[in-house]
């Protein structure tokens, strides 16, 4: 399974499209169409042999006639696998013959010994299909500390924090991390904010919470409390848990089937009910939630 250190960039990717067309237009020069809006494609790619391959996250940006105008695949490869040099030629060709638009691959890779082996598996491909895959590390991501820029795309903020996690000035993000947070409402707040607890290392982590606990002010935190205190109800907090369980997932728009509703309402283990509610904050379908 997936880390949550994997995941939080494809979550965060879901949570907001637009910080896929930033990374696109200021890490690579790439013109992104004027869209409209933007929403997440199925990310299942079959061929003849029977077998799927499963991309991170997909996305299509699209006109106001919800038509793709173009199409972005985001990878998050943390170690390395010679095999992407073909699977990932999978993921652009299917979107490409399905869609008839032009797709980007965004690979991103948080070590950058990683990253330059990868860029060199593309730099010759023989007589195969080309690839230009747009790889990028925590280098390429600004160190947002400025407050006014994480209040106007609070998604960079949260993925600056994230891929400077382990760097010593990350500290620096957290005004302006706070400052994205407050500038979302505290729906989207509590989905952000899961987010970075899932993307930091533990240490980095526990001085968050300490910097939201001593930094935030009172109006603030109870804001976000609320929110949190709106998972639960009075029938319980089991109950309340498995409603909060399914409030993200239809936030994020997961379908669930009756079947899998009954299984997440009847279930009465606080810790199973937990271990869903944090896998639904990065869960494309229900069997990501209740798999495993």
């Amino acid at each position: 399974m997936p880390s949550a250190e994997h995941e939080s960039p494809v979550a965060l990717a879901r949570l907001d499209p637009s910080l896929v067309a930033w990374l696109l237009t200021h890490v690579f020069d790439v013109k992104v169409p004027d869209y409209h809006h933007a929403r997440p494609h199925a990310t299942d790619v079959r061929v003849l042999v029977p077998r799927t391959y499963h991309a991170d996250s997909m996305l299509l940006f699209c006109d106001p006639a919800d038509r793709p105008l173009l199409a972005a695949v985001l990878e998050i490869q943390r170690r390395w696998d010679a095999t992407k040099r073909r699977t990932w030629k999978l993921y652009v060709a299917q979107l490409e013959a399905e869609l008839d638009v032009d797709t980007a691959l965004l690979v991103y890779c948080p070590d950058l010994r990683t990253a330059r082996r990868y860029r060199g598996l593309f730099e010759f491909d023989g007589l195969s299909l080309s690839l230009r895959p747009l790889i990028f590390t925590p280098n390429d991501v600004p160190l947002v500390v400025d407050v006014d820029l994480a209040r106007t795309n609070p998604a960079l903020a949260v993925l600056s924090a994230i891929c400077h996690g382990q760097n010593a000035q990350v500290e620096a993000t957290f005004p302006a991390l706070m400052a994205a947070l407050r500038s979302v409402g505290p729906k989207t707040a509590i989905l952000y904010y899961d987010v970075v607890l899932a993307g930091l290392p533990a240490a980095v982590r526990t001085r968050w919470e300490a910097f939201m606990t001593t930094m935030a002010d009172y109006e603030f935190r109870s804001d976000l409390l609320r929110e949190l205190a709106a998972r639960y109800e009075k029938q319980g907090e089991a109950r309340g848990e498995a409603r909060a369980i399914l409030t993200v997932l239809d936030g994020r728009g997961v379908a669930v089937p009756d079947e899998a509703r009954a299984k997440i309402l009847g279930c009465t283990d606080l810790a199973q009910l937990d271990s869903w509610l944090r896998r639904a904050v990065n869960a494309s379908t229900v069997d990501d939630v209740l798999g495993g």
